[in-house]
């Protein structure tokens, strides 16, 4: 289960206009649990959301596009 600070990292990864480059704890866990990875491409290394990272905040969001024929 995600921490709020975990989940408000991954959607300030998702929504940031520039690469975030700040490692702290939670970018570590969300790391460990595979949902951000680091982009060395380019210099330095920054974080982008992972698939499974980017199905997770849709599902938690319901953001338009998706499917939702379970409903």
């Amino acid at each position: 289960m995600l921490s709020h600070h975990e989940l408000a990292t991954l959607l300030l990864i998702r929504d940031a206009n520039a690469p975030v480059q700040t490692l702290d704890s939670d970018f570590l866990a969300l790391q460990r649990y595979r949902l951000v990875e680091m982009d060395e491409a380019g210099g330095d290394p920054t974080l982008r959301l992972t698939m499974r990272g980017r199905e997770l905040l849709r599902r938690l969001t319901r953001d338009e596009g998706g499917d939702d024929s379970d409903e």
